[in-house]
């Protein structure tokens, strides 16, 4: 796999050359989330170093897209990534790092957002919580949510009048949803 992503990695470098791209990225499913002994484990630190090794400091790995929600919540609580000599979760890593965070399935193909599914907070409902919850989350730079209608284009958009909760009431959140 790691010849494969280096092979990419230089074609993209190439191409960041040549003028047709600026930054490019991965989209992922388990290999950020699952632990360091997992078959399908990737370092972030061991990817980002092979990116300036080919590409130097400058390079253009700059992004990544994973799994995040209130369930799927492993790239917040599984701190699975080596960084130094301290183990953080892949959001603090990618963050420390430089790279980017998408998040994919905000609502699990919709099983959140059926009643009791996501907690209540603030007043929201169902797909509010699960995208305020998730643009919330440190790290992440935004949800990326399918949408197959245009009334769902117009409810996703409605996050966007209130602000991302504050650092402390996310983490009080959090701290209410793992006890």
């Amino acid at each position: 796999f790691l010849k494969n992503l280096k092979s990419v990695f230089e074609l993209y470098e190439q191409k960041r050359n040549e003028g047709k791209i600026k930054f490019y990225g991965m989209a992922t499913w388990e290999c950020f989330r699952v632990p360091p002994d997992n078959p399908q484990y990737l370092s972030l630190e061991d990817t980002v170093n092979m990116a300036k090794k080919i590409g130097g400091e400058d390079h253009g790995f700059r992004f990544i897209q994973l799994p995040y929600n209130m369930n799927y919540d492993q790239a917040l609580l599984a701190k699975n990534q080596l960084l130094g000599t301290e183990n953080v979760s892949i959001l603090e890593a990618a963050l420390r790092l430089g790279i980017g965070v998408f998040t994919s399935v905000p609502f699990m193909q919709g099983r959140l957002l059926a009643p009791g599914n996501i907690p209540e907070f603030n007043g929201l409902k169902p797909s509010m919580r699960a995208l305020q919850f998730i643009r919330s989350s440190p790290g992440v730079l935004a949800p990326l949510a399918g949408q197959k209608s245009t009334e769902h284009v117009s409810e996703n958009l409605e996050i966007m009048k209130i602000p991302p909760m504050s650092e402390n009431d996310f983490l009080a959140l959090v701290k209410k949803l793992t006890s």
